[in-house]
């Protein structure tokens, strides 16, 4: 789980296969979102709060763009394909909606930008310059 910057709201993921946006204050559910893969294991907010990210072991990192109308429904996410291992974490950059990083069970972190759904840097991915095992929160 993650909370918004404003720690008025909460995501949490689960493996019942979906992505719950909470009012903190109230818990109640503000968005409900079925996600593609039910084996999530991160998720995070964005530091505006208009947006969620998750990963897990699909190896994709997808981000959701929050409606403020629940009935609405969501639109497609971002789909962010390019690790080889599962996604183990998640984090928006500090004041930035438009940039994401990732880390991943190939052994790599990798720096994201959403517009494109394209790897701006990849962190490691041999022994000799990075892990040598599974990168964790």
């Amino acid at each position: 789980m993650d909370w918004s910057r404003e720690k008025d709201r909460i995501v949490s993921a689960s493996q019942d296969g979906n992505l719950i946006v909470w009012n903190a204050l109230t818990s109640q559910k503000t968005h409900l979102i079925k996600l593609i893969c039910s084996w999530v294991i991160a998720c995070a907010f964005s530091p505006s709060g208009n947006a969620v990210a998750c990963g897990g072991l699909d190896s994709v990192c997808s981000v959701y763009t929050l409606n403020s109308q629940y009935e609405q429904g969501m639109p497609d996410p971002k789909i962010l394909i390019g690790h080889k291992g599962y996604i183990s974490c998640c984090k928006f950059l500090p004041n930035n909606d438009a940039h994401i990083i990732t880390s991943s069970g190939d052994h790599t972190c990798a720096l994201w930008e959403l517009e494109s759904c394209q790897k701006i840097s990849v962190f490691g991915g041999d022994a000799s310059s990075g892990h040598s095992g599974d990168v964790l929160r």
